[in-house]
């Protein structure tokens, strides 16, 4: 792909893609040993994150990036728009897709326990391109609730897609 593509491609996609929800969302189910063992693997001995199944725990915030990580990766795939009449998505090639950050709130939110069934969605907030490298970001407006509906947890995550996958 020549770089009048990438720019054309780009400029579609910041005209089309800004302020649109992503499709769909995803579920995710919360297990106590994924709990408990994700809080080992980072040194957690809080037993708030850590204890037994029976005195319940909570998941410690790092939790929210196993999740929601993967959980938008997901929902990007299918994450389709129309130009010159043909649908294509807003990743040409998902293998050049960088993570780039996230910005984590928990202000109003609920703990997240074992056996909840969490629901990730989000919008896109912001496309540009850096044309120095030629690098597509994306911002993404997360939110994730439980069951109940109640917010455990809100995201802005960027990320970029590299030259020749967008």
């Amino acid at each position: 792909m020549d770089i009048e593509e990438m720019k054309n491609n780009a400029d579609f996609l910041i005209k089309n893609v800004k302020g649109i929800e992503i499709p769909g969302s995803a579920t995710v189910n919360v297990r106590y040993k994924t709990l408990v063992n994700f809080a080992k693997v980072y040194g957690i001995t809080d037993p708030k994150c850590v204890g037994s199944e029976e005195d319940g725990i909570v998941a410690c915030h790092a939790f929210a990036n196993h999740f929601t990580i993967k959980a938008v990766y997901k929902l990007l795939i299918g994450f389709n728009v129309v130009q010159d009449g043909k649908t294509r998505g807003i990743m040409l090639d998902p293998g050049k897709l960088l993570h780039t950050g996230n910005i984590y709130n928990w202000e109003g939110c609920v703990d997240v326990k074992p056996g909840d069934k969490l629901q990730v969605a989000g919008s896109c907030e912001d496309v540009w391109l850096n044309e120095k490298n030629m690098m597509l970001f994306y911002k993404f407006l997360v939110n994730v609730t439980n069951q109940n509906e109640e917010p455990v947890c809100n995201v802005v995550i960027t990320a970029g897609v590299r030259k020749g996958g967008y």
